[in-house]
């Protein structure tokens, strides 16, 4: 009878996959049946049953091309890898074991190639171990919330969100192709660049990529295919200032595919405007007194302070207070929704599926998120300065209670693990500036401060941070080594001006999730802090670099 049901089962799911492959069906497959096994005999005597459970394959595919002064020295494709991941909550939805409030989960080593038999094996002993941790969790749960009652409001708020079946099966649009002579023709050809620059050292340019397909199967009937790539070129090299300071910095590209890497020209350009701008950097004179005042705020500076302080985990995400000691509860704008926290002219929306905005390819779109949610394609975050909601996976929060479908899978681990994330965040503006009279209007403030000059501020990185202090006549010095503060929520609260010309970026949050962003090209903000930092001396180097010979 059970063989019976495990071929009905078989063909009910093939029949929703029916234009996959057997690879698909086979995981799929193996996945339902260890799965439903299980559901019906995992557990110990006197012990729960598990509820839920979720499981995971990812497999994996990944390359490196790196260079340095016109010669490649390393190629690097890795074969194809899998690694399955095991996700189980006992108890009910109203009540589980979960503490943490994070996709725990246990890695299930898996077949390279799909294998029914292993497959199933290793989501056993995944399911196992899994099993014996949830009971050690649920136990200290228990522990903590009797020696820390919650409010009655607290305990209403369930500890899941039940998710309705679904099957979606995404499959790329475009072949990932991996084509090593022109990879590594670009590779020379940019490393070359930097011979011509005999005061950077360890200059390199290395081209990576992983492309992944992430299968996931649960108890609550969802099944989900998706495929997650990208490609990445980064310029990287150091310089050292007359003084013996060490500076390090970087360029980069990051796209869908290896294809959709910007013609060999632009790339040409964007890494001699690096060099160049990195001896800029080297012979610029050092901040030596201290400013508060205006600071204009542009391009790669703009975006890192939005992302510092709309994109980190409790701001416009929602977060659950881990159910023990042993975790340190972090501090969110939970209580400020309905409040004003941004000047009034900002609406910040979240963009689900869009693919493309001004001609960009959007490397955060996506249609349903890890936990089998299909998000809005368009949600409002911040309207007109006011915080109205946040974004939200499956674990209800007292603010959040229900999942806008942001639970997105993580680059960095193939076993399925997810975290709330955006798609792509658009920080609109209203009635924003002409973005050529930004500069005078920092000017203009910075006289009516009474203030000799004031600063522009390009990016944001450190000791390779690029600032500009501007004289009252429009001049620009580049200058180093500047410590800027003040950058939070509370000078964002009004800003002086805003530009009405948007940049669109894509970027891996957290190093972990592709996402994009839109954003003002520049902010004025007042009230900046900047102050010459402390740097140290790096030892000189014994041997003579060889293009200095």
């Amino acid at each position: 009878m059970k063989y019976i049901l495990s071929i009905i089962l078989f063909f009910l799911l093939a029949g929703s996959l029916s234009a996959q492959n057997e690879q698909d069906q086979v995981i799929f497959k193996a996945m339902q049946d260890e799965m439903q096994r299980s559901k019906e005999q995992l557990m110990l005597p006197g012990m729960q049953k598990p509820y839920y459970l979720s499981y995971t394959l990812g497999r994996t595919h990944q390359f490196e091309v790196v260079g340095a002064l016109g010669g490649v020295t390393n190629f690097y494709e890795s074969p194809w890898s899998a690694v399955g991941g095991v996700q189980m909550f006992l108890g009910d939805y109203d009540h589980n074991n979960d503490i943490n409030y994070v996709c725990a989960s246990v890695q299930a080593g898996m077949p390279e190639q799909a294998d029914y038999d292993v497959i199933r094996r290793n989501f056993w002993l995944g399911s196992d171990a899994m099993y014996k941790w949830s009971l050690q969790a649920g136990a200290m749960k228990d522990a903590y919330l009797k020696a820390n009652p919650k409010t009655a409001e607290e305990t209403a708020v369930k500890d899941q969100q039940k998710v309705d079946a679904v099957t979606r099966i995404e499959e790329p649009k475009n072949a990932y192709t991996i084509d090593r002579a022109k990879l590594e023709n670009i590779v020379e050809e940019l490393s070359a660049i930097f011979k011509d620059y005999k005061d950077i050292y360890d200059s390199s340019v290395a081209i990576t990529g992983q492309e992944m397909e992430v299968y996931k199967s649960t108890t609550d009937g969802v099944v989900l295919k998706e495929p997650l790539r990208y490609a990445s070129l980064v310029a990287s090299a150091y310089v050292m200032t007359e003084d013996g300071v060490r500076i390090d910095d970087a360029y980069s590209v990051l796209v869908a595919r290896p294809d959709d890497l910007p013609s060999l020209d632009e790339l040409k350009k964007g890494v001699k405007a690096f060099a160049d701008n990195l001896i800029k950097l080297k012979n610029a004179p050092a901040i030596t007194e201290y400013y508060a005042g205006p600071v204009l705020l542009e391009d790669g500076a703009c975006s890192s302070v939005f992302i510092s302080n709309f994109l980190k985990r409790g701001a416009l995400f929602a977060y659950r207070k881990p159910d023990t000691d042993r975790a340190q509860p972090m501090k969110t704008l939970d209580a400020r929704l309905g409040m004003k926290i941004v000047d009034n002219r900002v609406s910040i929306k979240n963009y689900s599926s869009l693919d493309k905005y001004n001609g960009v390819s959007l490397l955060g779109a996506y249609n349903i998120d890890a936990e089998g949610i299909v998000p809005a394609k368009e949600m409002t975050l911040v309207e007109n300065g006011i915080f109205k909601s946040m974004l939200n996976g499956c674990t209800p929060t007292l603010y959040a209670p229900q999942s806008t479908g942001s639970s997105r899978f993580l680059l960095s681990s193939s076993n399925g693990m997810f975290s709330t994330a955006p798609g792509t965040i658009h920080i609109e503006v209203e009635k924003g500036t002409k973005p050529e009279k930004m500069k005078s209007a920092l000017i203009k403030a910075a006289k009516e401060e009474g203030l000799k000059y004031a600063y522009i501020v390009r990016s944001l990185a450190g000791k390779a941070s690029r600032i500009y202090r501007v004289d009252l006549d429009g001049k620009e010095t580049q200058v180093r080594f500047g410590d800027v503060s003040g950058l939070t929520l509370i000078n964002l609260k009004r800003m002086l001006n805003i530009s009405s010309k948007e940049n669109v970026s894509n970027y891996i949050l957290n190093g972990q999730l592709l996402s994009s962003l839109i954003y003002p090209s520049s902010i004025l903000v007042e009230n900046i802090e900047i102050n010459k930092s402390d740097v140290k001396k790096d030892k000189e180097q014994v041997l003579t670099f060889p293009l200095q010979r």
